[in-house]
């Protein structure tokens, strides 16, 4: 059978090959195990009925690629061959009382369950156990870490056709920047969560939630005692050497944070002013996300290239889109790792995709991720003009019918769609209610608009040059927007009832991000003075896009080489920011109003235009 053909036999082989050391009986026994999978799965293909090319199809089946770093030799992400044919995802079978209500294991937070020694013990135990399996098991820790890296960093490519072993398409596989973020990592962590649960007999574990969104408690936002040393009750399995130091308890999280001035020591803020950015950035990344792509991220069909520099637009492809979800989520994951470490370039753990699950944290981290979808559904309108938007999933196919494939608490390999993945309770878990410190963020009031001695002028700025290289620098930089009233085209495929229910947003359109590097771009409304040190709770200030590094293409050169020409280092990227509830603040209901849209970079790259990143183009949007 030819490569690239639906069933490549020496796919299978790519780990065993990999491990070295493999007797040519045993190899002849894998070969034979691996025919006989490949034929059954092929017969599985056939009878599936198509769907269509669209959605993308992924798996860890054929072709695997090594993960390149910064410092040290390409990682092995590869994942085990399954032992048998993949089987199709069912829900799972959830208990009931004798009334008939389901009995759903429930994800408590990490600063609360904490107090429980029991359960810390049974947690510790289960990564203990799951730490001890061989690297040949698919449920051990090193595989587990190896899902996550391998997905999320472009070690597989895309398919063409339903199943596990349809041909690839030869683009390469990326699960963030797009509306695959949040579907995939909730069933990564659905698996992730059944094995822990399996290796200690106990079915009604779950996994805790650290609460970092959590004002309310003076210890949520903390990183938890319970993954520390020192706590009291046995833990070491859920210990991490890799996290930063200067961000220990009393330290609380901040969504607002940046490594370059923290190095520079003009990050200093009292938690008090903390929980007050902690606030806005929450209320301005998911409140005010009323439509699935601002809060979800952009599509992802087949042949969409989130590794890409270029984006081909006449050819139908978009670039990577990441939603306000996994805007906020990255800043946990910078915060936590080794950030500002010179023997550390590569951030690990948390603050790198390459290596985040290698941190047991990482998964209490992402359960309130997980959480936070569920909340986002709930919110009531207070964005748009009508105020009576309901917020929702994507219901296109595309959306629906994207697979992946996962091992599952027997070491099974599962194909599992993302419409599969939408309702918490069909997984058979929920979440504790914390709306009491959810409702600080929901309803959050930002500080008046400053009242300037000079009002702002949009004729004084210039406008962005479309589709031609706009660039952000160190220094802020400010641009005029020129915008319009939303017309009956622009509700068409939003699932809206009319114009008052659409989302106004703010898009910087194809911006080049060095794979390797971190990027945060905070970006304020009619306040051209804003700066790296200016606060965040404030009405100006309208989200923020961040970026980790990840799935890098190619780091045989430097991260001194960054402003190469070439084009391999980078991936282009769309920011969405939301500007209904902003406007409304300061006042400004008339349409026809320019605004001046201000971009603050608190990244570590200079002000140079060979070296400042650049964007296609500024423009209004409506979603």
């Amino acid at each position: 059978m030819a490569p690239g053909s639906a069933c490549s036999i020496s796919s299978f082989m790519l780990e065993q090959q990999s491990l070295g050391g493999v007797s040519a009986m045993k190899r002849s026994r894998q070969f034979i195990r691996a025919a006989s999978v490949c034929a059954i799965v092929l017969c599985m293909q056939v009878s599936i009925q198509s769907v269509g090319a669209e959605p993308v199809l992924a798996s860890s089946l054929g072709s695997c690629k090594p993960v390149p770093v910064l410092k040290g030799a390409p990682l092995h992400c590869c994942l085990p061959a399954p032992k048998g044919a993949p089987i199709r995802f069912k829900f799972p079978r959830i208990p009931r009382t004798l009334s008939g209500r389901p009995i759903l294991r429930e994800r408590k937070p990490a600063h609360v369950v904490q107090r429980d020694p029991e359960y810390v013990r049974k947690y510790n135990l289960a990564y203990a156990r799951m730490k001890a399996l061989p690297d040949t098991d698919p449920r051990s820790f090193l595989n587990q870490w190896r899902v996550h890296c391998s997905f999320c960093n472009e070690a597989f490519k895309q398919r063409k056709t339903p199943g596990p072993l349809g041909p690839e398409t030869g683009v390469l596989l990326q699960v963030h920047y797009s509306w695959t973020f949040l579907p995939w990592h909730r069933i990564y962590l659905y698996y992730h969560e059944r094995i822990l649960a399996s290796l200690i007999n106990d079915p009604t574990f779950a996994l805790p939630f650290w609460n970092w969104d959590n004002q309310l408690d003076q210890v949520a936002a903390m990183i938890p005692a319970m993954f520390l040393p020192g706590f009291g009750v046995p833990n070491s399995a859920l210990f991490d050497e890799f996290r930063n130091p200067n961000h220990m308890p009393p330290k609380i999280l901040h969504l607002g944070y940046n490594s370059k001035l923290e190095a520079e020591g003009t990050q200093n803020l009292t938690n008090e002013q903390i929980r007050y950015e902690n606030l806005c950035v929450m209320y301005n990344q998911v409140t005010t996300k009323v439509s699935a792509r601002d809060f979800l991220g952009g599509p992802y069909v087949v042949g969409t290239d989130n590794t890409a520099a270029s984006v081909n637009v006449t050819a139908g492809e978009v670039p990577g889109e990441s939603g306000g979800m996994e805007n906020a989520h990255n800043v946990a994951h910078e915060w936590t790792g080794l950030i500002n470490d010179p023997n550390h370039p590569d951030n690990e753990d948390m603050g790198n995709f390459i290596y985040a699950a290698r941190d047991p944290i990482f998964y209490s981290h992402h359960s309130n991720v997980d959480r936070l979808w569920d909340v986002w559904k709930t919110i009531p309108d207070t964005v748009t003009r009508s105020g009576d938007r309901k917020r929702m999933d994507y219901t296109s196919n595309d959306f629906l019918d994207t697979e992946f494939t996962f091992f599952d608490e027997n070491q099974e390999m599962v194909i599992v769609k993302i419409r599969d993945t939408l309702d918490s309770s069909k997984l058979g878990y929920k979440f504790t209610d914390v709306s009491k410190s959810d409702n600080l963020w929901i309803y959050y009031e930002p500080l008046p608009p400053h009242q300037s001695s000079k009002p702002c002028n949009s004729s004084n700025y210039p406008a962005a040059v479309p589709s031609g290289k706009n660039f952000i620098g160190k220094d802020p930089v400010s641009f005029k927007l020129d915008r319009r009233a939303p017309t009956k085209k622009d509700t068409q495929g939003k699932g809206v009832k009319n114009a008052d229910q659409l989302q106004e947003n703010v898009l910087l359109e194809k911006v080049k991000i060095p794979h390797s590097t971190y990027a945060r771009f905070d970006v304020f409304i009619n306040f051209p003075a804003a700066n790296r040190q200016t606060h965040l709770y404030m009405s100006e200030y309208v989200g923020t896009f961040t970026h980790l590094p990840s799935g890098m293409v190619d780091m045989s050169k430097s991260v001194s080489e960054w402003s190469s020409k070439s084009d391999d280092k980078f991936r282009t990227v769309t920011i969405r920011y939301s500007v209904n509830a902003a406007l409304r603040r300061m006042g400004i209901t008339d349409y026809n109003t320019d605004i001046i849209v201000t971009v603050v970079s608190k990244g570590a790259r200079n002000s140079s235009p060979k070296t400042g990143f650049t964007f296609s183009n500024l423009k209004q949007d409506f979603q």
